[in-house]
């Protein structure tokens, strides 16, 4: 069948050219629609359930909302983990469901659980966006020269952000910084003394005298009316003119009890951003799924209209962190060592040819299987990425033309007078055809294993199976049915060849070398076995991780203040963690974000700073300096200042590892049990050993310390002498010593929080606190002292929960050292020198390498089944069993080179690396079954074995030697590579370009030794039974 395609593609040629010519236009359109992203988003499918109870303490919330819910949830189907934490006033709940879930299916059966469970009242509990750890695609400031920033913050929240939530795939826009506008009512304690006014009799009035009512309608005649009942309020002068009671005959009104003034909501967190230090951002999120570079057109296009309306009010948006800027920079990177590779491919091929339009005949391939690839991408609506497209080995999709090509051109060279027919064409493609087509798909079947991956690695490779092989498939559609015929317009007419002098030599020294070897077998045998044995002990000694680390041309720090910090104290270590970053020249922006914003969704306190960091490009960086080495530097000036612990990241990465270990770090240790006093003592302990391990760049816990508290708790004896409920005596606390609303203000499209509250100044005098007072129900005066006992103490700042256990976490940073090797030392250090009760607590670690061992587990699965399919199909090809053996045999041993090369520039084994190994047994495999097919039909025409085997494997010594050298020179740019986007590309190509070399020998010399070996001996035993006959 495949012999018929190719005659009635060399028959009918320019229907060919017609349909390649179409080809390669649906190509380039198609390329101009396919969806390009920087990174995949590599989140698991979650749902964060974020509950804000306003004045309880952590031990509040896990007891009232964080346990009751996370019972409940634990039913919810296809759950695979969960994990919350409980801080101030929050519960923050993360559900992580199995690969595959349907995220909205899951949202719905976790709000049906919320539904019914048992929570205190007035507590609602939402869900979080649905986006995930790649989400975030761009961050602005709003900056002006005239407008302060509670004005910047009140156009920040009802225009800008309103704005851009309508683009579609957008899923969040939230604010961090500036001030949350209140309508605010300072009370003079001196003043409720003066007109013998409780603290309660003011929140009642607030809150009964700021509402609206309807009526119905009336008929007046003819005329219908609605009736309304108005007594809301909207400015300062309506909330002032309420009335709380009367003074001797004389009304008194709010007014009259303190400080009528537009204020701001209690800062929780405080945005700085180079030198200024109080500023405001906004952070927009995509929806999981969308892709970010279409959802980034939007957003460019919706903030130039925003800053054209925002200009009148003397107000700007400034974008700090762009995607697009990621993806730009990435791309090009990928597009340059690509445009690099295909070069070297091309000069390659005119050396090996000697024939410049032989050379344009074979790599013509390039440009039509990538037209394939596109159309194929965009058919099935899947988006390039710099991994899927990076993977391509130009050299590899042009083996199967440079194989027809070198054989036309090897006819032409033994014919150089004679005009070429098509039928000597057809009888080439006779021979080559069915080894090119099962070479091609041996290749294809062997990048098989990266669909067998799961979650971050499946998002991550199996895009990059997709493409290699649907590139291959167009490579192969070439092969068979325009390269045969470009082959002979090219070299049908008898012209000058180029003799290549030293590929002659190459090649008869090669030939004696050959027959060499195949008199002295052991040697081949020993060589086996020395490549065999170095393979187990490189691979072996190599170190291990999940992912290589990927340079998204940033940092992420996680900064640990000393606990309890006033947010002035703290603001000052963030200006002073900027200044240490700015200092640095090849830093273009650093950002702190201190605590948490003030829709209070962030589970830190003003003890936690997490810090953006923008990194000049490369080029402009000293000579010669690596982004590992300025992050050595970086971290050694911040270990100068003191007071603080941090950990470096890049953003994606940093929510990643949030998101698999819980702790913001790729390596964690948890800590499981109840008493808090006992789990700080053995992660201190802990923290204390892993800082002796060698590697460790960073190690503490996570969770913050216990921090203070201002304790007000309910007398409930005196309580109920002087008659007043428990919830009188509270609103104390959440609203005049906290900042809980008591009421709203609507102003237009716009609503305001009305608070009442002590000045800041004496809010936390416990003498004032004591002396506040309450009004009972005759009338009577209480001080909140005689009713409450007001103290300080100390308490859990956060309680962290992992699978609804209590735990601390330790999170750990294992630097420069390979995570296997850490790790292993770790354990075995920690096993010998901790001591705990292991009946009351347990010991787990988490992170990146539980991805890593399961993605190997799988793998180990699908390699098996990947060798057993080769196995058929080689044995489809050759038709005996043992041919089909010896080719995949040697394969193992073809990984010899790329564990050397691993070795020598200090890589991992990884999954980007596995990827490489892969594509090596592909080539490996391609130039052997080449080679095998080649001594078969020789022995068919009636060639003695080593007459076959030594002219096959001299026929072939030309097109394996090319094959092998185009492959690595294609990948030799991006082995290379440094820079944003090279990190995977650089492992994967390094494996290739290092392993080719040495599997090429293994083709040229081992293979056919082993080849001439086995059939030798079949021959042997063949021939005893016809011997004993004759004997007989």
């Amino acid at each position: 069948m495949i012999d018929r395609l190719i005659a009635l593609c060399l028959r009918q040629r320019r229907i060919v050219f017609a349909v390649m010519a179409i080809l390669a236009c649906f190509g380039a359109l198609a390329w101009r629609d396919i969806a390009v992203e920087a990174y995949p988003d590599l989140g698991a499918i979650t749902v964060v359930v974020t509950t804000q109870v306003s004045g309880l303490a952590a031990a509040e919330v896990e007891q009232q909302i964080t346990t009751p819910l996370e019972r409940q949830l634990a039913t919810v189907p296809g759950l695979m983990d969960s994990r919350s934490s409980s801080t101030f006033g929050l519960s923050l709940i993360t559900l992580i469901f199995r690969d595959g879930t349907d995220v909205y299916f899951a949202r719905q059966r976790v709000t049906e659980q919320i539904a019914q469970t048992n929570l205190p009242t007035g507590v609602t509990p939402m869900l979080g966006p649905v986006t995930g750890p790649a989400g975030e695609i761009y961050r602005y400031t709003l900056q002006s020269d005239s407008l302060n920033l509670m004005q910047l913050s009140d156009i920040q929240n009802w225009v800008v952000i309103p704005a851009l939530m309508q683009i579609p795939g957008v899923a969040s826009v939230s604010n961090f910084g500036g001030f949350t506008k209140e309508y605010q009512l300072l009370l003079d304690p001196d003043a409720l003394n003066r007109y013998n006014i409780g603290i309660n009799d003011v929140l009642n009035a607030l809150k009964n005298n700021n509402v609206n009512v309807g009526g119905d309608r009336v008929t007046r005649g003819d005329q219908s009316y609605i009736v309304r009942g108005i007594d809301m309020v909207h400015t300062l002068d309506d909330m002032g003119d309420i009335g709380v009671t009367q003074h001797n005959g004389s009304p008194v009104s709010i007014r009259d009890l303190g400080q009528m003034q537009f204020g701001h909501q209690v800062r929780q967190g405080i945005l700085g951003m180079d030198g200024n230090s109080d500023t405001l951002e906004g952070i927009v999120a995509t929806l999981t799924g969308q892709n970010p570079s279409q959802v980034l057109a939007a957003v460019h296009t919706r903030v130039d209209r925003l800053n054209q309306r925002l200009a009148r009010q003397g107000a700007r948006i400034v974008p700090y962190i762009d995607r697009d800027n990621l993806v730009h920079a990435t791309t090009d990177k990928v597009a340059h060592t690509v445009l690099e590779g295909m070069g070297l491919v091309f000069v390659v091929l005119v050396l090996f040819l000697g024939s410049p339009r032989s050379a344009i005949v074979a790599a013509v391939t390039i440009p039509l299987s990538l037209a394939t690839l596109f159309v194929l991408m965009t058919a099935l609506h899947m988006p390039a990425n710099l991994f899927s497209l990076g993977a391509i080995d130009f050299g590899v999709i042009v083996d199967g033309a440079i194989v027809v090509v070198e054989a036309v051109l090897r006819l032409r060279e033994e014919h150089p007078d004679r005009v070429l027919a098509p039928g000597d064409v057809l009888e080439i493609m006779d021979t080559l055809a069915r080894a090119i087509f099962f070479a091609t798909l041996i290749i294809i079947i062997a990048y098989g294993p990266l669909f067998a991956f799961e979650g971050a690695s499946g998002k991550l490779f199996r895009p990059m199976a997709f493409t290699v092989s649907f590139a291959l498939l167009g490579a192969l559609l070439c092969a068979m049915t325009l390269t045969p015929s470009l082959a002979f317009l090219a070299l049908r007419k008898p012209h000058r060849l180029f003799r290549n002098r030293p590929l002659e030599w190459l090649h008869h020294a090669y030939h004696r070398l050959l027959a060499y070897s195949l008199d002295r077998p052991l040697m081949a045998y020993a060589g086996g076995l020395i490549a065999f044995g170095l393979t187990i002990w490189l691979g072996a000694s190599a170190g291990r991780e999940f992912l290589p680390d990927l340079d998204e041309g940033a940092l992420w720090i996680q900064v640990q203040l000393p606990s309890g910090l006033s947010l002035e104290r703290a603001g000052a270590m963030a200006d002073e963690i900027r200044a240490a970053i700015r200092s640095f020249p090849e830093t273009s922006f650093a950002v702190t974000q201190l605590g948490r914003s003030d829709s209070g969704t962030d589970p830190w306190t003003p003890s936690h700073i997490e810090v953006p960091v923008g990194l000049r490009p490369y080029a402009q960086w000293p000579h010669g300096e690596t982004k590992a080495q300025f992050v050595v530097r970086l971290r050694a000036r911040l270990a100068a200042i003191p007071g603080i612990s941090f950990g470096i990241s890049q953003p994606i990465a940093d929510n990643m590892n949030d998101l698999v270990g819980g702790a913001h770090s790729p390596l964690v240790l948890r800590i499981y049990g109840d008493d808090f006093h006992e789990l700080r003592r053995i992660g201190n302990q802990v923290v204390d050993i892993m800082r002796q391990v060698p590697g460790t760049a960073a190690a503490s816990i996570f969770q913050e310390p216990p921090s203070p508290e201002l304790d007000v708790e309910v007398d409930r004896k005196e309580a109920a002498r002087y008659g007043l409920a428990g919830a009188d005596i509270l609103a104390v606390v959440q609203n005049m010593i906290g900042d809980g609303p008591v009421s709203s203000v609507y102003v237009a499209d716009r609503v305001y929080n009305m608070t009442v509250h002590i000045p800041r100044a004496i809010n936390s005098n416990l003498d004032i606190i004591r002396q506040l007072p309450l009004s009972t129900a005759s009338g009577a005066r209480v001080p909140l002292g005689v009713v409450a006992h007001v103290s300080v103490r100390t308490g859990e700042g956060t309680i962290a929960h992992e699978r609804n256990q209590r735990q601390i976490t330790i999170r750990l940073d294992n630097g420069q050292r390979p995570l296997s090797q850490y790790l292993a030392d770790a354990q075995s250090r920690i096993a010998a020198q901790v001591h705990y009760d292991p009946s009351a607590y347990s010991l787990e670690w988490a992170g990146t390498f539980e991805q890593a061992q399961r993605a190997q587990a799988r793998l180990t699965v699908a390699l098996a089944v990947m060798f057993a399919v080769m196995l058929v199909l080689l044995f489809c090809q050759f038709g005996r069993l043992r041919q089909a053996a010896l080719v995949l045999a040697v394969v193992p041993m073809a990984t010899l080179g790329g564990l050397i090369a691993l070795h020598a520039r200090g890589e991992t084994l990884n999954i980007a690396t596995a990827v490489g190994f892969i594509a090596l047994f592909g080539v490996a495999i391609q130039n052997g079954i080449i080679m095998v097919s080649n001594f078969n039909r020789l022995r068919a025409e009636g060639e003695p074995l080593r007459v076959a085997v030594l002219d096959g494997a001299g026929q072939r010594f030309r097109p394996v030697l090319m094959t092998a050298t185009v492959a690595s020179v294609g990948m030799l740019p991006a082995a290379l590579a440094t820079g944003i986007g090279t990190d995977v590309q650089r492992g994967l190509a390094t494996v290739v370009v290092g392993g080719l070399g040495i599997a090429t020998i293994l083709t040229l010399f081992i293979l056919p030794t082993y080849y001439f070996e086995l059939e030798s001996r079949m021959e042997r035993r063949r021939a005893l039974p016809a011997g004993s006959g004759s004997g007989s």
